[in-house]
């Protein structure tokens, strides 16, 4: 990779390591929140329904918003958005006013994904390690905001963690000016400027530049795989503390046991995340994307029908297979999305995966009262196999990427 290619890559790769933290923090807060300022979870969970909702949501529109204007402004705006608001949420001793903040975090949190993933797409040297590099500081994010969060609130009191996201976030919007991030070539910046002059800007051409099988099929996957995550991470923890509260050292610590395997679980993904880059070059991106969209379907199944070690192994695969989709799932993008309208496929892609993939918990939720905790995992890994079916028609289209 060139220079200004891993400058891009590390500045990117802070911004979405702080995005996961910052968005994550609230949860590792709740019980602190609802000591300081006597609220329920209810008014809790509300807060937190909103903002998630804004962060998944918003980056449709910001998707669109970004292929007409300047990406290395938006992710500024993106990095000071998320300083003010930080320090903003650290302020005031009123719920309700750092609610407004918590809520408003959520939707500039909204901006980084479609922006940041369309510059990272622009990387010529090797996209895939690039996509992989982002996407596991992504995931190390949402691994370590909980402790980091936690124990900054626990010792310095509920503002703490954003006091310092405050000033992380104002550290990265300052080093993005020490860097060279200039992530498309000259002659595609000139078609870039000559397509937004001269392009008809109607939904009809629109539709007809931009939609095409191949994609639609990507993000019906990706729902799909979205729903999965979401439903799975949301209830991993019971259903391992549950099943495997007397599994290796523990006994009858369901809590303990369920925290420690999806810890397991998660540092599992991370690590595969990057390693399967290697093994993926030798193949069509499409084809290993339909492979590890069956394997991770395939091991759910078998974990929501085993016990003991069956069960812990198959969580492991599952994590290691799904969290390897990562990067081949953004690669995929890039590769059936022309230039002009990288943002918003980002846009449409994270919308689909973390806005309308949210509903994966509640339902997970019915059908876990209904039935039992184990049938969850069994809905999820065969939604699995309907995105692996899906997946199977996605047909070699590569536009200029």
């Amino acid at each position: 990779m060139t220079k200004e290619e891993k400058q891009t890559i590390s500045l990117l790769s802070f911004s979405h390591f702080f995005c996961h933290v910052a968005i994550l923090a609230y949860p590792a807060i709740l019980i602190l929140l609802k000591n300081k300022f006597h609220v329920s979870y209810v008014t809790l969970g509300i807060v937190a329904g909103v903002y998630l909702f804004l962060f998944g949501g918003g980056s449709l529109p910001i998707g669109f918003i970004a292929d007409k204007i300047n990406k290395k402004l938006i992710l500024r705006l993106y990095l000071i958005g998320m300083s003010i608001v930080s320090f903003f949420a650290a302020l005031p001793g009123n719920f309700y006013v750092f609610s407004f903040f918590i809520i408003l975090m959520g939707l500039i949190g909204s901006i980084y994904h479609p922006v940041g993933l369309s510059i990272m797409s622009y990387v010529g040297s090797d996209k895939l390690k690039g996509f992989a590099i982002h996407g596991v500081a992504g995931t190390t994010g949402v691994a370590l905001s909980a402790s980091f969060a936690g124990i900054l609130g626990y010792f310095y009191g509920y503002f703490a963690p954003y006091l310092v996201l405050g000033i992380i976030f104002l550290f990265i919007f300052i080093y993005s000016f020490f860097l060279r991030f200039d992530f498309t070539s000259a002659e595609l910046n000139k078609n870039l400027k000559n397509f937004n002059k001269g392009h008809v800007s109607k939904l009809s051409d629109f539709i007809k530049d931009f939609f095409h099988k191949n994609l639609i099929l990507i993000f019906i996957a990706e729902f799909l795989n979205g729903f999965v995550f979401q439903g799975v991470f949301s209830f991993l923890p019971a259903y391992a503390g549950t099943e495997l509260k007397n599994f290796l050292f523990f006994h009858n610590q369901e809590a303990a046991a369920g925290g420690f395997f999806v810890t397991i679980a998660l540092a599992t993904g991370v690590a595969f995340q990057y390693l399967s880059t290697y093994i993926t070059k030798k193949f069509y991106p499409r084809h290993v994307f339909s492979f590890l969209i069956v394997a991770s379907g395939s091991f759910l199944i078998v974990a929501s029908l085993s016990h003991d070690f069956i069960l812990f192994f198959s969580i492991l695969f599952f994590a290691a297979f799904n969290f390897s989709l990562n990067p081949i799932s953004n690669l995929m993008v890039t590769l059936n999305t022309n230039e002009y309208y990288r943002a918003t496929a980002y846009g449409i892609f994270f919308f689909s995966a973390f806005g309308i993939g949210s509903i994966a918990a509640p339902i997970g939720g019915i059908i876990a009262h209904n039935y039992a905790l184990n049938d969850v995992f069994l809905l999820y890994g065969l939604v699995m196999m309907a995105s692996f079916i899906l997946s199977n028609n996605i047909k070699d289209w590569v536009s200029s990427a």
